[in-house]
């Protein structure tokens, strides 16, 4: 597994960094197969007891996933984030149980048998309920460039916006971030 640590606006400290790795050596034995694993902090403000932007971010094969926790310390947003990742490994691979018994399981019994491996407690009430579709929209994809994508999402007063790329004529979405600037997801070639 791959393991980056990198600080914007911010020097993390050798002490922080070998936390880090001895926490993330054991994240190995309830999610195998990580390919990386990747820590970013961004400090807020200038002031050493300002709030500090941790995201944590797993990438396995064809699966990605991110947590993101804010606090003055360091450390203590660091085991936040990792305690959010394990409920997340929770759900992610209670979700493939499901999936691969084809329901042979009750959902409680999945649900115990992904909790008896995790570090965590999952209660009853935290566990996560049946998702289901309860609506379907259809709509055209139509050809158009990313500033047109973003200025039809301004329009709609949507946080997201599937289109077409005029020039590659791939399939792409484009989406407000929370720092009030736009992503783009586009698919891999």
């Amino acid at each position: 597994m791959e393991l980056t640590i990198q600080g914007h606006g911010w020097e993390i400290s050798r002490r922080f960094e070998e936390y880090v790795h001895k926490k993330a050596d054991r994240l190995d034995r309830y999610l195998p197969g990580v390919e990386d694993m990747r820590v970013e902090v961004t400090r807020q403000s200038a002031k050493d007891d300002a709030a500090k932007s941790l995201q944590l971010t797993i990438r396995r094969k064809r699966t990605l996933l991110r947590v993101e926790e804010q606090d003055a310390d360091l450390f203590k947003a660091f085991d936040t984030a990792l305690d959010k990742m394990y409920h997340r490994i929770a759900r992610y691979k209670g979700r493939r149980v499901d999936r691969k018994r084809n329901a042979a399981l009750p959902a409680e019994d999945a649900e115990l048998a992904v909790a008896e491996a995790l570090p965590i407690d999952i209660s009853a009430d935290e566990a996560p309920e049946e998702q289901r579709v309860v609506r379907v929209k259809t709509f055209a994809v139509t050809p158009m460039s990313v500033d047109e994508a973003i200025e039809q999402m301004e329009l709609l007063g949507h946080d997201f916006f599937v289109f077409r790329h005029s020039d590659d004529d791939a399939v792409k979405v484009v989406y407000r971030r929370k720092a009030g600037d736009y992503g783009l997801l586009q698919p891999e070639k």
